[in-house]
């Protein structure tokens, strides 16, 4: 077999457009087969019937049916005879060993895999540092990084970790999109690792009217990790309007943190919006903000955000140091801090110059490092590679 991958099966739980994971493996698939490469999709749901030119999608309800035989499982998706399988949000090493019969398997690592927690942080801007294991129970219990009231699920969810850190393990590479989440890899004792560039998902817009303007966008689910509490609260002390896009269990919680805030009147809730939406309003934002509490394992908005050519207040935590250069292309502030955090935003709201240059430093930097193109040529060189190593350990 050429180490040239010719034809890849990407496997994920669902075929659809989400602003996630599933939105990644949509624009990672299309932009494969622009270059190429045979892709085949089986997922167990197919929530969206598009597929890009020279994708063809599967669909398995029985995917992850451990009951059900291999045929019924995988059925078709394996009948092209792909050189490279690549799971995506699947973490089962079963299902792992299962695949290997037929080809290299390359697992994505979208986030935390192996963190009973799943996000990795004692405190906000205190990123852990260890590898899953027993001391993981203790930590969650006494130092609170379970992040969560409902200590009863607490088992199942070190043993769901266990699991995931199996199914890595049992794959012939691991893959991350930032260099905070190979650390998490490492420390987890896996060795057969690799980096993949992220590019954007939505295709960027043009703004105006930023000189006149004084507004702040945040975009992504409205879950306690993301921050948007602390946005909220440094809102109080800055002169604009806040718009936040996405949706999320604690939705209603910051409408009622707004009104009790008295500020309501300056910030808009503008719930989950299609990408055409969402590039239109980071293009109209005078800065994004990022207020990510948690280690985020990248940011993808972040370089939306400077695809459109506006400039990033972001958390210096997890993987947003990696596209964010801290004065050149926005600010990076504490994680939590919402005093630091209005501080930052009041500096840029009051410099529409100062925007516009963060703003096209940011532009030139997705273009340099964040492509389509580049993503898919560190990709095939690492589905060349898991293919030679599954050569090597046969011969």
């Amino acid at each position: 077999m050429s180490t040239v991958p010719a034809s890849v099966l990407l496997v994920t739980p669902r075929w659809t457009r989400d602003g996630g994971v599933a939105t990644h493996v949509k624009t990672s698939a299309a932009a494969l087969a622009r270059a190429g490469v045979a892709v085949s999709v089986l997922a167990a749901r197919v929530m969206s019937e598009d597929a890009p030119p020279g994708v063809s999608v599967h669909e398995s309800p029985s995917l992850f049916d451990a009951g059900a035989d291999a045929k019924e499982r995988f059925g078709a998706a394996l009948e092209s005879r792909p050189d490279v399988i690549h799971l995506h949000q699947v973490d089962n090493p079963e299902i792992v060993t299962a695949l290997r019969a037929s080809a290299p398997v390359v697992i994505s690592a979208h986030g935390y895999s192996a963190c009973s927690s799943g996000v990795y942080y004692f405190a906000p801007g205190q990123e852990c540092t260890r590898g899953h294991g027993p001391a993981c129970m203790s930590n969650m219990l006494l130092r609170g990084c379970a992040h969560t009231r409902h200590l009863h699920t607490l088992p199942a969810r070190y043993g769901n970790a266990s699991r995931g850190l199996a199914a890595l393990r049992a794959a012939d590479l691991v893959l991350a999109y930032s260099q905070a989440v190979d650390r998490h890899l490492a420390a987890n004792g896996l060795s057969r690792r690799g980096v993949v560039p992220l590019f954007t998902t939505v295709t960027a817009q043009h703004g105006s009217g930023h000189d006149t303007r004084r507004r702040v966008v945040f975009a992504g689910r409205v879950v306690n990790a993301k921050g948007v509490d602390v946005l909220i609260r440094a809102a109080r002390d800055v002169d604009g309007e806040f718009v936040i896009c996405g949706d999320g269990h604690e939705l209603a919680q910051m409408r009622r943190l707004a009104g009790k805030l008295g500020i309501a009147d300056r910030v808009s809730f503008k719930g989950w919006l299609d990408a055409d939406d969402l590039a239109r309003e980071l293009a109209e934002a005078s800065v994004v903000a990022v207020p990510s509490r948690w280690p985020e394992p990248f940011g993808l908005v972040g370089i939306e955000a400077l695809a459109a050519g506006r400039p990033v207040v972001a958390s210096a935590t997890g993987g947003i140091l990696e596209w964010l250069e801290h004065g050149i292309s926005g600010l990076a502030v504490p994680a939590g801090d919402a005093g630091a955090l209005a501080g930052a935003l009041n500096e840029l709201l009051g410099d529409p110059e100062r925007q516009r240059s963060m703003g096209e430093a940011g532009k030139l930097r997705v273009e340099r490092d964040f492509t389509a193109e580049r993503h898919v040529a560190v990709l095939l060189d690492a589905y060349a590679g898991a293919i030679a190593g599954l050569e090597r350990a046969a011969a």
